[in-house]
Formats: structure tokens, C-alpha cells, sequence
């Protein structure tokens, strides 16, 4: 009778075998894309760096790191590996950690990157196991400057109703005090004059420097942030704008109002829309990554500001929780889970971890009333790429590296756990620490990232959130 049955089914088991490798990779192949979104400085370049160096040393030397890898389970792990992401510059990895041997921190991320690792799974229960013997599960991710994402609110605004926002921002704190050579220039600036190309480049110019130096003390709603950028593919000393005193922009016929009008449109057409269309691409798990550091070392008004500049790059973005059918059929995708994440936390004693968590809890209270009624799942996370400190003697105090390359230890008083308890001059000092020469273990055996991944690859429903 045995003999019967497998004179029957060998055929069909045969077929099966020819035909279930294509049909195990298309019907079981699961694809997560992650967008890493954060302002400038929040850390998107050293996360990278670690997040790929532990993704390498987990595929290529089978060591034990990345717990986001609990999600697939180890005896099913057949084999994986890195590989560009298509249509998106592969992030230099090798760059980064040559400038870490160096002990120089990585440069800031000042175009598009992405990467995707690819996991090719065993299936080995059920009537799955006997149909399809692999499943494939990629992972992508893409990082993107936190210049371009504040220029994308400009895009529903016109050139005046830009311009008298830019304005109304730079005559209140924090930016007032950094505006002020700008604003001088501006008042002593004869609009009455003709836009020649030497004359519109004399007060472009004028206006990248005051968006520089303010992005160097903290500033985060700077726009157009693609101005800060060189490789940036807006062309900025042909095309460049300004916003202009409220007596310009309010006459549509005054020849600066015009002409700057004109470029301003050209920017949201033939830069900021297509970048918006073709690079970025629809996710479904959003890291937003929050530099409170900066703040903190600044002032109340940074931290103000930075709340108001989260909230309108979450508006860039679609959120919901799309069903199976819109999302493998429809292809509609929405940023479904999103994680905020307070960055360089090492830089802060343990014991001071619940009130910033507090913080950037307050912080991103703008942002998460975009996900009313929307489905959104999101949780706030406290990570460090690399651990740059260690224990002090007491529970307030870490030891670092200095720029001398000197270890040091240093003592904290304790931060605000809401910004209302903050004083309008009060600042806190942030740790310089400086790049420690064994920075390859303390990446490889961190262990920021756990909770974080674990949440995002869930699919349970994260505590009515």
C-alpha cells in the first residue's frame, strides 16, 4: 500500500519541487522598510554605523549581536546578507568607521543613503514546510537628511506666506538672538534697486550665513534647510530666495517679490516635489530620531522649537495602519509604527534617564497628535549608537574621553522632567565625549537597539498606542 501511495504522489511531489522556489518567493516574501528621520545632529549618521556594522558581523562572522534578529528565529536562518537598496546610494560604511579609527565621529548625513538585508528563512512546520521550503524576509532602510525633511512643510505654503513665517519665526526666541546680523543687513538693503544676479547673490548670501551659524547653535526650524547643504541638487547661488520684509512680499508687482517668487516656485517644482515623490518612498516603520541634548545645552526656546519642528515633519508623512489587501494588493502604504528615539544617551547617568524620557515624551506631543484617529502605533525609546561613557563613581557621574584624550569623569545635576520646570536662561552642559579606541566592541555588544526593533517588528497592538 506504501509503495502505491508514493507511486501516486511522486509526481505531484516532483512538480511541487520545480515550482515551489519561485512561488515560495513571491507568495512568502515579507518587506520592511524602516525611514530613519531625524534634524540635523540627531545622531542618523552613527546609528547607521552601528546598525551596519552589527548587521555585517552578524552575517559575515556569525557573531551574536543584533537582537532585532530574535524576530526570525536562529535554526531557520539559512543565510543573510547586505546589499544596495535600488535607487538609493549605499551608505559608506567603510568611511565611517575608518573616521572612527581615526577617532573622528562620523560626518553628518547630507544626502539620501539606503541599504537592505536580505534573509532567506527554512520553513520547517506545517503544510507551509512542505510547500514552500524558503521564505525570504528583506529589511530596508533608508536614512535621510534632516535639512531636506524641514523643507517639505514649504511646499503648501506660497512664496509670501512663507516668507512672513520665516519672518515672524526669526523675531522670536530662540532665533531672534542669532538673526540679528541678518536683520541689520536687511534694514540697510536698498529693495528700490533692480534684482540683478550680483545683487540677489550678495543677499542670498547674507541669509545661508545667518542659516548657518544658527544651525551651529541649535536652531532646528531652519528653512530652506537645502540651502546648508553642497551636495544638495538645489543650485542655490542661480536659484536662490530669501524671504523678504513684509513692505516687499505684500506688493505681487514689486520686481524682488517677482523674481523671487519665480525661484521660489522653481525649488518646489523641480527640487523639493520630485524629492518628495521619488525618495521618498512610502514606509511602513518610521525611527524619528530627537537630539534633546542640544536643548538642554541651549535653552528652553530650543526645546519649544524643537517640539514645533517635529510636529511639521510628522505632517510630511502618511500615517495609518493599512490592511493586508491596500497594502500587498493596492500597494498603499502608510507609516504604521513609529518610534521616537532620544539619542546620545550615554551621555547621561542612568539615573537621569526617566526624566528625559519625560522630555521627549512632551517634546513629541505635536508630532503624535498627527496620529489621531489614524491607527498608528508609536512608543518612545532612550538608545545610544555606541556606548562613548562609562560608570562613574557615583550614580550622577560617567567617565568619558576628553579632547585631549584624557579619561575624565564628570559629575550632573539633575534635568527637568517637564519644560515648564525649566528656567528661561537655565542650560545644562553637554559631555563632549570624544571617539574611545575601543569603539568596535562597545558597537558590537551594545545593546540600545533591542526594545526598539522588537517594537517595531511586532505585530501586536503596542498598549492601545
Amino acid at each position: 500500500m506504501g509503495s502505491i501511495l508514493e507511486d501516486i504522489t511522486r509526481p505531484a511531489k516532483g512538480w511541487m519541487a520545480k515550482g515551489r522556489e519561485p512561488l515560495s518567493a513571491s507568495l512568502f516574501k515579507q518587506r520592511h522598510r524602516f525611514s530613519i528621520t531625524g534634524l540635523s545632529r540627531s545622531g542618523k549618521s552613527m546609528l547607521f554605523t552601528s546598525l551596519m556594522t552589527m548587521l555585517r558581523y552578524r552575517c559575515e562572522q556569525q557573531y551574536n549581536c543584533l537582537p532585532l534578529l530574535h524576530y526570525l528565529p536562529p535554526e531557520q536562518v539559512e543565510s543573510m546578507h547586505v546589499e544596495p537598496l535600488q535607487g538609493y546610494t549605499m551608505f559608506p560604511i567603510e568611511e565611517h568607521l575608518e573616521a572612527l579609527a581615526h577617532q573622528r565621529w562620523p560626518a553628518p548625513t547630507e544626502q539620501l543613503y539606503g541599504f537592505k538585508l536580505v534573509v532567506r528563512l527554512r520553513q520547517t512546520k506545517g503544510i507551509r514546510s512542505w510547500v514552500f521550503s524558503h521564505s525570504t524576509v528583506v529589511f530596508e532602510f533608508v536614512d535621510y537628511p534632516g535639512e531636506w525633511v524641514t523643507d517639505f512643510p514649504m511646499l503648501s505654503k506660497s512664496f509670501t506666506q512663507w516668507s512672513d513665517s520665516a519672518w515672524a519665526q526669526q523675531l522670536s526666541e530662540p532665533q531672534l538672538g542669532f538673526a540679528q546680523q541678518w536683520h541689520d543687513f536687511v534694514r540697510g538693503f536698498d529693495f528700490e534697486q533692480a534684482p540683478s544676479n550680483e545683487l540677489i547673490s550678495e543677499l542670498v548670501a547674507a541669509y545661508r550665513k545667518y542659516l548657518v551659524s544658527a544651525k551651529q547653535a541649535g536652531i532646528s526650524m531652519l528653512q530652506p534647510g537645502s540651502l546648508l547643504l553642497e551636495s544638495s541638487g538645489f543650485d542655490w547661488q542661480q536659484s536662490g530666495f530669501t524671504p523678504l520684509p513684509a513692505k516687499v512680499s505684500s506688493d505681487p508687482s514689486n520686481p524682488w517679490t517677482e523674481i523671487f517668487q519665480r525661484h521660489y516656485q522653481a525649488f518646489l517644482k523641480d527640487w523639493l516635489q520630485p524629492l518628495k515623490s521619488n525618495s521618498f518612498q512610502a514606509s511602513d516603520k518610521q525611527i524619528i530620531l530627537v537630539d534633546l541634548f542640544a536643548g538642554l545645552n541651549h535653552s528652553k526656546q530650543h526645546l519649544y522649537q524643537l517640539k514645533e519642528t517635529l510636529s511639521h515633519l510628522a505632517d510630511t508623512f502618511v500615517y495609518g495602519n493599512p490592511g493586508w489587501f491596500s497594502k500587498n494588493i493596492l500597494r498603499r502604504n502608510a507609516q504604521g509604527r513609529v518610534a521616537f528615539v532620544g539619542t546620545k544617551m550615554d551621555l547621561l547617568p542612568p539615573s537621569q534617564r526617566q526624566n528625559m524620557l519625560s522630555l521627549l515624551e512632551q517634546v513629541t506631543e505635536g508630532a503624535r497628535a498627527h496620529f489621531t484617529g489614524k491607527n498608528v502605533n508609536f512608543e518612545h525609546f532612550l538608545v545610544s549608537a555606541i556606548q562613548a561613557t562609562d560608570p562613574g563613581a557615583t550614580d550622577e557621574c560617567l567617565r568619558y574621553m576628553n579632547s585631549s584624550r584624557q579619561y575624565m569623569e564628570a559629575c550632573f545635576e539633575p534635568i527637568p522632567a517637564r519644560l515648564e520646570a525649566m528656567a528661561n536662561d537655565e542650560h545644562f552642559p553637554v559631555l563632549e565625549a570624544q571617539v574611545p579606541d575601543d569603539f568596535l566592541p562597545r558597537i558590537l555588544n551594545g545593546r540600545g537597539l533591542d526594545r526598539l526593533f522588537q517594537f517595531l517588528l511586532s505585530q501586536e497592538t503596542s498598549n492601545g498606542r
